[in-house]
């Protein structure tokens, strides 16, 4: 005898389906933050929708409860109510130290009580005061020369990512480029980058240009103009001079010298002859 089971399907008692935290991956210091929890019950009834920052809870909503919203306090985080609901918890003005892992953990109701965790992780940036600041040793270069410039931010959180371009196009690292970027621990828990650049001058003119960079949220972008230096080159003729600029004779006055040499020869033997 050959038996053949069926898949009985009904609603609800699969449990939860699809659940999805959405966050942004960053938000500025003092901006309102958003989470949202996207959840599928599968036709079951819903239970209890919590949120985490790390593993402590900070808000709840319980349909069955009256009210169904409750905040658990935690250091600088300050939940709206009034944009909070089933689905989304709004924090207002987000501060840096908010940066980490979030958590929305979905229950389904009787009979079943199926749960469902996400998480998310967010920064809250503190943007630098000031855009990059690009050091040179000079701004005029020989062909083959060799360039050094270092591209500096003031302090942030994170600290900015900073690029160098030569002519719009990236620097990358190479044999002929060479990049070293460092980090420096700032007061209030900023940070501040550097990235030095050593290459070889082509010629020609070029733009050095550096970018500083936190998430897509602030760009900044700092411009330094680099000529070549076209070497001097040394007069012939000169009336100030006797010497050229390679510390040979100016054969302008060797000329001008030696036509009043033998003028004056001249003068000298037509005076011997009337003494004679």
């Amino acid at each position: 005898m050959i038996l053949f089971i069926i898949p009985l399907v009904i609603p609800g008692l699969l449990g939860l389906g699809e659940v999805e935290l959405k966050s942004p991956i960053a938000v500025r210091a003092g901006d309102n933050l958003e989470l949202d929890c996207l959840y599928d019950l599968e036709g079951a009834p819903l239970y209890s929708v919590k949120f985490y920052q790390g593993d402590e809870e900070f808000y709840r909503y319980v349909p069955k409860e009256s009210p169904p919203t409750r905040v658990f306090p935690r250091p600088k985080l300050q939940v709206d109510l009034g944009g909070s609901n089933s689905t989304r918890v709004t924090l207002r003005a987000a501060d840096k130290d908010l940066t980490g892992a979030y958590k929305c953990e979905v229950s389904a109701d009787a009979p079943l009580f199926h749960t469902a965790i996400r998480t998310a992780h967010l920064v809250v940036t503190v943007e630098p005061q000031r855009g990059p600041e690009i050091q040179l040793e000079k701004t005029k270069y020989t062909p083959g020369e060799r360039l050094r410039a270092n591209c500096s931010s003031s302090p942030a959180f994170p600290a900015a990512n900073l690029t160098f371009y030569l002519n719009g196009a990236k620097v990358e690292r190479s044999d002929r480029n060479r990049l070293w970027w460092y980090l420096k621990s700032e007061e209030r828990g900023l940070e501040s980058s550097r990235l030095e650049l050593e290459t070889i001058f082509p010629g020609g003119n070029l733009q050095l240009s550096c970018r500083s960079v936190q998430f897509s949220l602030y760009s900044r972008t700092v411009h330094v103009d680099l000529t070549e230096d076209a070497p001097l080159i040394a007069h012939v003729l000169g009336p100030t001079s006797s010497h050229d600029s390679e510390g040979g004779l100016n054969m302008g006055h060797i000329t001008t010298r030696g036509t009043l040499f033998l003028l004056w020869l001249t003068v000298l033997k037509v005076i011997y002859t009337l003494q004679r």
